[in-house]
């Protein structure tokens, strides 16, 4: 808890940097950042044939933070990501009064650094037929029938969620075909590691049809596209290499993930529930019999602290809802010791990576379903940008997006392999990248012997009957909000019927297709940034186009650009101080825009042009704007970019592309493989000569298929699975040197 107070902007993270962790009494404090936000909720320019404003209507963040200091709440959510916004506004929704408050911004954690896909799940489609069809079944059929009608359930509803995100909600989520292309009529090792997906690229199209039908063919139909279609489709896509046969095709949904998550807290906002970002918990408050009513909070701007009464808590932080349960405590036991909290969250890391936009057609994304190590790695166009990602590796949460090299140069490695060869998946490249935590869940409240989750927890501590939420994906925010509502009006005694499915979220009332066209024809923006406007804010793209500025120009006539080559412009930086809860300068570069997650220099390049409007619109001093602006530079720094971290990196800085000239050059007869001989003359040249033994011991790890011949495929997947053998380690320190020439090298060889 001490921890989570001290630091002002980074609050939320289980260990504070050091230029975030700013104590009482430090400047920030002493200048007390409430003068941030004396300023109330105001209307921006208008004219008279001007749409009105509608953000006014909501209430701004001092007269929430009054609010709950003055209420006492049916209900009080601790986290505001989409799960714990999702909460507020279905219990809102219903009629309850209803708090929710994070100790940083919306979303800024996992649900701000997803893949970005409301998708219906078909990798658990494929797990639950794998687990189906193991040996083990026959063993316990029943219990193997139960998980599966399980795991299907769980794709289905993810199938309906998705269904109302995209017709519900098209102001923020629009369809994306994701092609899958298939080099061979079988792959061997296969997905998932059964037998039977070894014949996936022959039964792919009738699972796609499979996956449309669980949605009742609600979204677009998946369909077939041969080489020739392929080839002018997705010209990026290595369909020139007379190996590729066919791709499937199949759609999911795509969003925003840090405006769908802002537009979810202001729904709840609208439906009357108070809402505070930058307001920490300290510590669980309870009755004489030990039931939770309230919490102490801690105003992470001012450090101001104060009670917030609620009859009932519910704890909705991701991967960090262990530090919330920690300060809540067990009931003592029956001896009077108390009991230990057990864990009931995992967290997983997955790094992303952003490329340039030509990368992936606009409109067509792609999947491997089939890396090096079994995981799936998507390839998708976002915004103007080329999307790649993810891995999962279990780590414990952190706060700071920084991602290890090592996974940045995986995600690279995987990218060249479907890419054309003329393409050179390069480092530089690199415009993003950052890491997030999933959460996965168990109950630790469950009796023993009850079955695990396969999808999300929801559990009540027995003495305090506080409700903690998590796992899950942002496919179910809704979903997961639904059941905790449910049980909470359950314990009230009281009947109210979830609406959330009738809601149509901030922003979306009146949207259509549009919108741009109609924002270019008022105010002539340009085309790019009109688009963008539309799909970022919905109809609440009139309210920023009010507050834009003239450009002085003939075309564009409104909208200046906080930087070049990207269609943000500086009324979108009024409008999330005014209406959007904005408190910071990194707010607005990561979360409001996404700058920091597009664009590293970009987003580095805009903090003083955010600074100084910021500055102006929160009533900020000189000296306040300028730790704003170092806090901004110092966060976003940490994100990943052209020039690599390589502090505890084991990977080499190389691509994958790389590794194909590295094969193609010690395949001096061009055969297209690797045989015994060039491995043995191989160690030679490299100056680590190796034993005959050392050499075939080398030789079978890469030949998985047991042929003599190692593919490409076989080195590239060895290449990232053998990091610890001495043959990669010396190959590796050598590929950090210059290619030589043939000549230097001698016979067969063309390293040095």
């Amino acid at each position: 808890p001490s921890e989570m107070s001290s630091s002002l902007l980074r609050c939320r993270t289980t260990r504070p940097r050091p230029y975030l962790s700013l104590a009482r009494g430090s400047l920030f404090h002493s200048r007390c950042l409430a003068s941030i936000h004396s300023s109330a909720l105001r209307p921006g320019p208008s004219s008279s044939d001007a749409p009105p404003l509608t953000s006014p209507s909501l209430p701004s963040r001092r007269e929430n933070l009054a609010s709950l200091r003055s209420t006492s709440f049916d209900l009080l959510v601790v986290g505001g990501g989409a799960t714990g916004a999702g909460t507020a506004l279905d219990a809102a929704a219903r009629g309850l009064s209803v708090a929710v408050i994070d100790r940083g911004d919306w979303g800024c954690e996992t649900s701000s650094r997803s893949t970005k896909l409301i998708w219906a799940g078909i990798r658990y489609l494929a797990t639950a037929t794998a687990g189906l069809l193991k040996w083990e079944t026959l063993g316990d059929p029943a219990a193997a029938l139960r998980n599966f009608r399980g795991e299907i359930a769980m794709v289905v509803s993810c199938h309906r969620e998705r269904r109302y995100m995209a017709e519900r909600q098209p102001h923020l989520v629009h369809w994306m075909p994701i092609a899958v292309p298939f080099r061979s009529w079988t792959v061997w090792p296969p997905p998932l590691g059964h037998p039977l997906f070894s014949l996936f690229p022959i039964i792919a199209p009738f699972a796609f049809k499979l996956y449309d039908s669980l949605s009742s063919f609600s979204c677009p139909p998946s369909f077939v596209m041969g080489k020739a279609a392929a080839r002018k489709k997705f010209p990026q896509l290595a369909a020139n290499d007379g190996d590729l046969k066919y791709c499937g095709v199949f759609y999911e949904a795509m969003h925003n993930d840090a405006r769908t998550n802002l537009a979810i807290a202001l729904s709840a906002s609208e439906y009357g529930a108070a809402t505070a970002n930058y307001v920490s918990m300290t510590a669980l408050t309870t009755d004489e019999n030990g039931v939770a009513n309230g919490i102490e909070a801690e105003d992470a701007l001012t450090g101001k602290k104060f009670s917030i009464d609620a009859q009932r808590v519910v704890f909705a932080g991701g991967p960090f809802t262990d530090g919330l349960r920690g300060m809540e405590g067990e009931r003592a036991s029956a001896d009077g010791d108390a009991a230990e909290v057990r864990p009931a969250v995992r967290a997983a890391a997955g790094t992303h990576v952003v490329l340039p936009g030509y990368y992936t057609p606009p409109d067509m994304g792609l999947l491997d379903h089939n890396t090096s190590d079994g995981r799936f790695l998507f390839l998708l166009p976002w915004l103007g940008h080329t999307l790649a990602g993810t891995t999962d590796v279990a780590c414990p949460p952190s706060s700071s997006p920084s991602p290890p090299e090592d996974e940045v140069q995986w995600i690279l490695n995987e990218c060249g392999k479907y890419l054309s060869k003329d393409l050179r998946v390069r480092r530089s490249d690199v415009s993003s990248a950052w890491r997030g935590w999933r959460p996965l869940a168990v109950d630790p409240h469950a009796p023993p012997g009850a079955p695990a989750s396969r999808d999300h927890v929801i559990s009540e501590h027995p003495g305090t009957g506080v409700v903690f939420v998590a796992g899950g994906k942002w496919t179910t925010w809704r979903e997961m909000a639904e059941e905790v509502v449910d049980r909470i009006c359950k314990g009230r005694g009281e009947e109210r019927k979830c609406t959330t499915l009738d809601i149509t979220l901030h922003g979306g009332k009146g949207y259509t297709s549009n919108l741009a066209i109609k924002l270019i024809q008022k105010h002539g923006m340009d085309h790019s940034v009109a688009q963008h406007l539309a799909n970022t804010y919905g109809t609440k793209a009139w309210d920023v186009c009010e507050l834009s500025a003239p450009t002085g120009r003939p075309y564009p006539r409104f909208g200046t650009r906080i930087v070049p080559d990207h269609p943000y412009i500086t009324a979108e930086i009024v409008h999330a101080a005014r209406f959007e809860g904005a408190c910071t300068v990194e707010d607005v570069v990561a979360r409001r825009t996404r700058m920091a997650y597009l664009d590293r220099s970009a987003a580095l390049a805009a903090i003083p042009v955010v600074g100084k409007i910021m500055a102006k619109e929160l009533r900020w001093n000189e000296t306040e704007r300028q730790l704003q602006e170092t806090l901004a530079t110092e966060i976003v720094g940490t994100y990943g970019g052209p020039v690599p971290d390589k502090a505890g990196a084991q990977l080499r800085a190389a691509t994958y592309r790389d590794v194909v000239d590295v094969f193609e050059a010690i395949d001096v007869d061009g055969s297209g493989f690797l045989d015994r001989t060039e491995m043995g003359q191989l160690s030679v040249a490299l100056g680590f000569p190796l034993t005959e033994e050392e050499v075939d011991l080398a030789f079978v790890d890469m030949d998985t298929s047991r042929d003599g011949r190692v593919t490409m495929d076989e080195f590239e997947a060895w290449w990232n699975r053998s990091a610890d053998t001495l043959f990669h380690r010396e190959l590796a320190k050598e590929l950090g040197v210059k290619l030589h020439p043939k000549k230097d090298l001698g016979s067969g060889i063309m390293l040095g």
